[in-house]
């Protein structure tokens, strides 16, 4: 009996410490969802209470007015670094959505329960929002605000139009005038995904606030991503005349696998079995698109035939409503 690629059992190759399917090699303990089971990730205790305040013995931050030669006035710290907003971020309502490794090349100005200090900015446009991982950061006119971790010194300008998205904040929230770097001189991954054409062949995951449905999964274009009621974990059921009107996230493979704003371990795919491409999966669950929506943020798949939902960054499907209609 012939046994399809898609189904071949674990035990054949692990030895080898990895799996090897049509979407790459599989790291050893990653959470593939290739059509054999997986021990998913324990969750990271650090994630698990969003409700907790801020820590009350962080110093509280500092905003001040600086004048930069080529920019104008823009927001420092009280050491002198500057401040910067971006542009994949919302502020109203207020929402951060540099992740993991965005974070760490941009680190967010954390929000402390003590007043922030103010020299030279409205204290009125100072606010706080909360962080997909429970922390709170610092928000100036609604636009959370981030450090760039490659300006060495005080005055350094280095963030300001990287990706086309990274901007020093203005004392009025605003983005600060002048020139606009798109990208950095040395190609390094800066955390954004401002040129589309650099993540060209990529699977990425992001994340994006909706103001009716909070914080939801898209991909590196902002794409609402959707998950299938009559699927089950690793399995689609989604083929034909259904796979035209919601097309597959397609995985390319781990080597080409950005992730921002979810909990990589949650991350994997199935092969398929119509066609043998390579599906996203999310908590095991298979993604698609909506043909339908038309642009970035769209959710007019939501609710549709009351089984199609988008996805939280935790991979759960969300139920409330948005407007669907049926295809």
């Amino acid at each position: 009996m012939h046994i399809p690629r898609w189904a071949t059992p674990a035990a054949a190759v692990a030895a080898s410490g990895v799996l090897l399917t049509g979407c790459g090699k599989v790291p050893a303990g990653q959470q593939a969802n290739a059509g054999v089971g997986a021990t998913q990730a324990a969750p990271d205790p650090a994630r698990q209470d969003p409700s907790a305040e801020p820590s009350p013995t962080v110093t509280p931050p500092v905003l001040q007015a600086a004048g930069v030669s080529r920019l104008g006035k823009v927001v420092t710290d009280g050491a002198g670094r500057t401040l910067y907003r971006f542009d994949r971020d919302t502020a109203r309502p207020p929402a951060s959505t540099c992740m993991d490794s965005c974070a760490k090349t941009w680190p967010p100005v954390q929000a402390t329960q003590g007043a922030v200090q103010v020299d030279g900015v409205d204290q009125r446009l100072v606010g706080k929002v909360k962080r997909p991982d429970g922390s709170w950061q610092v928000t100036l006119g609604g636009w959370p605000l981030y450090r760039y971790a490659k300006d060495e010194s005080p005055g350094e300008v280095k963030g300001q139009g990287v990706g086309g998205a990274w901007f020093a904040a203005a004392p009025d929230g605003k983005k600060a005038a002048g020139g606009q770097r798109e990208r950095q001189q040395d190609g390094g991954d800066d955390g954004d995904d401002g040129g589309r054409d650099r993540w060209a062949g990529w699977t990425v995951v992001n994340v994006r606030k909706d103001p009716r449905l909070g914080m939801i999964v898209t991909d590196g274009q902002g794409r609402v991503m959707y998950r299938f009621d009559k699927d089950r974990p690793k399995v689609t059921n989604c083929f034909g005349q259904c796979k035209k009107a919601w097309p597959v996230v397609k995985f390319t493979n781990w080597k080409k696998l950005k992730v921002e704003g979810v909990d990589r371990s949650r991350i994997g795919f199935i092969e398929r079995k119509d066609d043998g491409s390579c599906q996203l999966t999310i908590n095991g669950w298979p993604m698609y698109y909506f043909a339908k929506d038309e642009k970035p943020g769209d959710t007019k798949g939501q609710g549709v035939q009351n089984v199609w939902w988008v996805v939280s960054p935790q991979g759960a499907k969300i139920t409330k409503s948005a407007g669907g209609s049926g295809y």
